[in-house]
This record gives C-alpha cells, structure tokens and sequence, in this order.
C-alpha cells in the first residue's frame, strides 16, 4: 500500500465509524462554542492507529493533541501527518452532516499529500503535489466558468472567537462596500469542506482569519493541485500554518485582491 492509500484507508476507517456513531456527549474547550466529542477523540484514535500500521516512526499530531504538542507544527521543517478527526464539530453536534475527515502529509514544512473525507456524501477527496486533485479518483478543478464577483459563490466561515467572527462578517461586507455586488455567501461550518467545494468547481472563493494547521493541512495542497490560488489575506503564499486564508479560482481570487487592497487593513488579519 503506497502512502496515499494509506491515508485514505486510513480516512475512510474513521468516516465509517463518524457516519455510524451517535457519540455526541462534548466537553467545553475555550467557550460554548468551542468543544471536543467524544467522537473527536475516538476518531483520531482511529486514524492514528491506522497510520501507524504504515507509518510507524512518523510523527502524528491532531486538532485535539496538547497544546505543547501542536507547537511542534510551527516548527521549522516539521514532518509527519496533521489530523483533523472531525472538521465541522459543531454541525457534528446539531447532527447537521456537514464535516469532514482530513489528514495532510508534511514534508519539510511542506504539503505533499492530503485526503479529506465526507462520509456523509460518500466524497474521498485526495492529491499528491505534482500530482492532480481528485474526488473519488476522478480528477477535479476549479470552476473555469469563473467570471465575476456578480455571479460567485464566496465563503467564509465560523470562528469561536466574536472579535474573529466579526472581521470575516465585516470583510465579507466589504465586498459589497467597495463593488457594489452581493456575491452568493456561503457559510457551511466547516472550513475543510468550503476548501474542497471549491476544488471541485462548486464554489469560487474562502476568505477566513482564523485558521488551524489541521484546517489546512489537506485542503490547501487539494485546491492548488485542482488549479487554485491559495494565499493569506495580505497576499503572500499560504503555508499550512497560516491562520488567514484567501483560496479560490485564480480569477476570483485576483477580483478579492482588488476589493481587499481597499479596505480597512485590520480585517486581514
């Protein structure tokens, strides 16, 4: 089994297990809003246990490791797999099926590889850099009928921070301030499900201010493989630390750019 395979098996074993479980009995993180499943934490077992069967020596770090434990994905050259166990926890808690798996492979600071899963649409997407974007090993893309704000879908998403929230409300306002156009808003709750939306031509653009590692760590790789733009909000490529993000078809990023140069700088970050 080549090392994407095992990812996505890997993937699929914890999807299963998310679509069947009931396990919705949470603990408080930071806030109300904030919180860890009892299926969070069964689901990243699941996943680490599968990814050491292949990978024994690798390091495997997740969304709900310590503290201590996550700052070693800052770290220059960082290497071994980002987990996500349960992207969109919340709407996993409302049981609004709409969340996802994602585990990214890193290599020296890079992404290399990366697999989310939607068990609940039965939507395995992968990619290898270098390699193409694909959706149940069907190949991808951005949307190439991009053609304007007028007719985009552009997301942003929650934040368990308010003062983080309102930027992304206040930037998306932006939008409109500065063009005078109301694009299609989406707002799903699950960034890593915005981001493969977008690879698969289904949505044009995702701005956001308050990104993971483990947000990013499968998505960004998936949308660029698919022939997208992955950028921070003041422009520069996003590595998979980012904390800020501006993704999308090439055109509706470019069009963002424009509108963003414009408006108050505090909102990019």
């Amino acid at each position: 089994m080549n090392r994407l395979q095992a990812m996505i098996s890997a993937a699929k074993e914890a999807g299963n297990y998310l679509l069947n479980s009931d396990e919705r009995q949470h603990t408080d993180k930071s806030n109300k809003k904030d919180f860890v499943t009892v299926a969070d934490i069964k689901s990243q077992d699941i996943l680490r246990q599968a990814l050491r069967k292949s990978f024994q020596d690798a390091a495997i770090l997740s969304e709900e490791d310590s503290e201590e434990e996550r700052a070693k994905l800052f770290e220059p050259g960082f290497t071994g797999f980002v987990l996500d166990p349960i992207d969109g926890t919340y709407n996993y808690k409302r049981d609004l099926r709409e969340s996802a798996i994602s585990i990214g492979e890193i290599e020296d600071g890079q992404i290399v590889r990366g697999v989310v899963f939607d068990a609940y649409k039965n939507e395995l997407f992968s990619a290898e850099k270098g390699a193409g974007a694909f959706c149940n090993g069907v190949p991808i893309a951005v949307n190439a009928d991009y053609s304007g704000l007028d007719g985009a879908s552009i997301g942003t998403s929650n934040s368990y921070n308010a003062e983080a929230m309102l930027r992304n409300l206040d930037r998306q306002r932006a939008i409109t301030e500065v063009t005078g156009i109301m694009p299609w808003v989406t707002l799903h709750g699950s960034g890593v499900l915005i981001m493969t939306n977008i690879a698969c031509g289904r949505f044009d653009a995702y701005h956001h201010n308050g990104l993971k590692p483990w947000d990013n760590a499968a998505a960004f790789l998936i949308i660029r493989e698919a022939g997208g733009v992955v950028q921070t909000l003041t422009g520069e490529d996003a590595p998979f630390t980012s904390a800020t993000v501006l993704a999308g078809t090439p055109g509706a990023v470019n069009d963002l750019r424009s509108v963003f140069a414009r408006i108050n700088p505090a909102l990019l970050n």
